[in-house]
């Protein structure tokens, strides 16, 4: 007879991660909405709270079966270009009249599950390692599929949108708009490193956390390139550079 897990605990950002965990009871999936709630106060300044608090109301109002806080305020690693995340399931609340740094995603209940067979890895991302701010049991059926069917994100499909915004990003090069250049360079690297780290087995977490993710996986230009491009404004040449190599590194 398998055991089922009483508590909660985020999964290690690997391969095995998820399912080491084992399916979730009601008692263990209880105490992640508790674990989650939590973390989300905690990561979120007050007016970041008042914003999700009125997506939370607004996604109640239109029926939603759950709704995640997601990216980097779930994990606490918010920077100068961070959004706000949300993903919301079986729902599709107006966020008119927010903030315009927010982003939304929804999903019926049953497109969601099929983007985890299919290995999406936002999907991934969300069932792993959001904030659930309620659910009436589809994010914890989606965690049990997950597990028992050693579902992973798809890495073909994660190297295929690297490649897009690497070709897109080295044509904006030559345009002299250097802010257009610095935001996609920003989007393309980090699509390749989330690729390279999910081809290594490990599951990609924040974008401010994936440099260290690649230091750990022996890809420390990558990791330096894409640090620049976070947290600084670096020559266009350096951002070229950079793209050169990550398109070397894709190159298959």
């Amino acid at each position: 007879m398998t055991t089922l897990t009483k508590s909660w605990h985020q999964p290690a950002p690997t391969r095995q991660g998820l399912g080491e965990l084992r399916p979730p009871n009601a008692e263990a999936w209880e105490s992640r909405l508790l674990q989650d709630r939590k973390r989300a106060v905690a990561n979120q300044s007050h007016d970041l709270l008042q914003i999700t608090r009125a997506i939370e109301a607004r996604s109640h109002e239109v029926g939603a079966d759950a709704l995640v806080l997601t990216g980097s305020t779930a994990r606490n690693r918010r920077t100068r270009v961070s959004d706000l995340d949300y993903h919301v399931i079986g729902g599709d609340p107006d966020p008119g009249g927010l903030p315009s740094e927010i982003d939304l995603y929804s999903d019926e209940p049953d497109v969601f599950l099929a983007k985890l067979f299919r290995g999406d890895d936002f999907a991934h991302w969300t069932l792993r390692y959001g904030c659930i701010l309620f659910d009436d049991g589809v994010l914890r059926k989606a965690a049990n599929e997950a597990i028992s069917h050693d579902l992973w994100p798809d890495v073909e499909r994660k190297l295929r949108q690297a490649h897009r915004a690497i070709s897109f990003s080295r044509k904006l090069a030559s345009t002299g708009d250097y802010l257009a250049l610095l935001e996609n360079s920003r989007g393309a690297l980090s699509l390749t490193a989330r690729w390279w780290l999910l081809s290594q087995d490990v599951f990609p977490l924040a974008r401010d956390e994936l440099a260290q993710q690649l230091v750990e996986t022996d890809q420390c230009n990558l990791a330096t390139a894409l640090e620049r491009v976070i947290h600084g404004r670096p020559k266009a040449a350096f951002i070229d550079s950079s793209l050169a190599q990550a398109a070397q590194l894709t190159a298959r």
